[in-house]
């Protein structure tokens, strides 16, 4: 039997072959993770806080062909640095933006609007009777 022989397919320079479209919601979930995983930034949501969309922290993004501008608000736990938590979250969010969807970031806005009593393992889990 004769073997054919496949030729590779001859593809162009990587930025000739097509685009990338990162979708708002998608670059508001690598902000929120980027977020989480900052120490620091604690969770919060209070009764009606689930159901309205108010639980910390939130976001929200504006993408604007290869560019991205976010705006972040968190909660942190006392007696936390408000200024040392904030500008980790910038960085965080920043350098998530970047790695993973190649947006080019013209700025990551923080608000800390809530500041939480600091936890004690001994209160987790702990409800009123």
């Amino acid at each position: 039997m004769a073997e054919t022989a496949l030729s590779e397919p001859v593809l162009g320079e990587p930025g000739e072959r097509g685009t990338l479209t990162i979708r708002d919601r998608v670059a508001q979930k690598l902000v929120l993770e980027a977020t989480r995983g900052t120490p620091g930034v604690r969770h919060h949501a209070g009764g009606m806080d689930k159901l309205t969309g108010r639980e910390l922290p939130r976001a929200r993004v504006l993408v604007s062909g290869r560019r991205v501008r976010a705006k972040v608000d968190i909660a942190i736990e006392w007696p936390g640095s408000l200024s040392v938590i904030g500008t980790a979250v910038r960085d965080n969010v920043t350098a998530q933006l970047q790695s993973v969807s190649g947006l080019d970031v013209d700025g990551v806005d923080v608000s800390i609007v809530s500041v939480l009593p600091a936890s004690t393992n001994g209160d987790a889990g702990r409800k009123v009777q």
